[in-house]
């Protein structure tokens, strides 16, 4: 059984037609799109004079509504760029994004399963259980339906494409050529969990800060390219991402 659900994982697959460093610039790439969509959204909500004394009073934090858009926009941003710099038949087959050898129905169980299991872990680690740090600004800042649906949108749509793309579209297989499969898994979800934290940087600085801001992204890693390395798809990856964005959204709901 422990031998049938790492085989995926050891197993060499074909190397892709790009090579370590043209994968690396993608996670450059979607780190500089973030910046970029958050630069415009903070120089155009805060520059306007009605907006300026709210922004200096709280340290130009954005509201919820105008940091989701900005990261979507980095998101969308990042999903171009793989596109137009893989564009040749073999490359856009190495991306993966073909149909799943698995059912969808239990790609997304076993997602949100795991998703409430690292939450009940979660629980045992940290006190209180807080929202993921893409939502932080929830508890900080009023919000309202515009807030509640570009959460929805970028966790669920937007940050699981162009992350997938990217690390598990992209990287995994570039890392798993250039060192080996297992080394080139683990440092797949590494460099995932050093961008998250890097990109989506917790408010707090403790023990729930390193988890939430890093701990539960390498998970995340290891889950995502587990899913993309079990069914042969990145759409796998993707889907099993979108269940996780989904759970946080409801979980911060849930905590109101």
């Amino acid at each position: 059984m422990i031998q049938r659900l790492f085989a995926p994982i050891s197993r060499p697959e074909a190397p892709p037609p790009w090579g370590l460093a043209a994968a690396l610039s993608g996670m450059v790439a979607a780190f500089a799109a973030i910046l970029i969509g958050s630069t415009l959204a903070l120089m155009v909500y805060c520059g306007a004079p009605e907006n300026a004394a709210y922004c200096q009073a709280l340290n130009f934090r954005l509201p919820p509504a105008v940091s989701l858009a900005a990261w979507t926009l980095g998101a969308a941003l990042t999903i171009v760029f793989v596109f137009v710099t893989r564009r040749k038949p073999a490359e856009r087959a190495a991306l993966r994004l073909g149909p799943i050898r698995a059912s969808v129905f239990w790609v997304l169980l076993i997602s949100v399963g795991l998703a409430v299991t690292l939450d009940v872990i979660t629980l045992r680690i940290t006190s209180p259980l807080v929202a993921e740090p893409e939502l932080q600004s929830f508890k900080a800042l009023p919000a309202g339906p515009l807030d509640w649906a570009l959460a929805l949108v970028f966790m669920v749509v937007a940050q699981p494409a162009a992350e997938e793309l990217v690390f598990r579209g992209l990287l995994l297989p570039a890392l798993r050529q250039a060192v080996g499969p297992w080394p080139g898994y683990l440092l797949n979800a590494v460099l995932y969990a050093v961008f998250h934290l890097l990109a989506y940087p917790p408010i707090a600085q403790d023990l729930n800060g390193l988890w939430y801001g890093a701990l539960l992204p390498l998970v995340g890693g290891l889950v995502f390219g587990a899913l993309r390395l079990h069914t042969g798809s990145t759409r796998a990856a993707i889907l099993g991402h979108a269940a996780f964005g989904l759970f946080a959204v409801l979980k911060l709901a849930a905590l109101g």
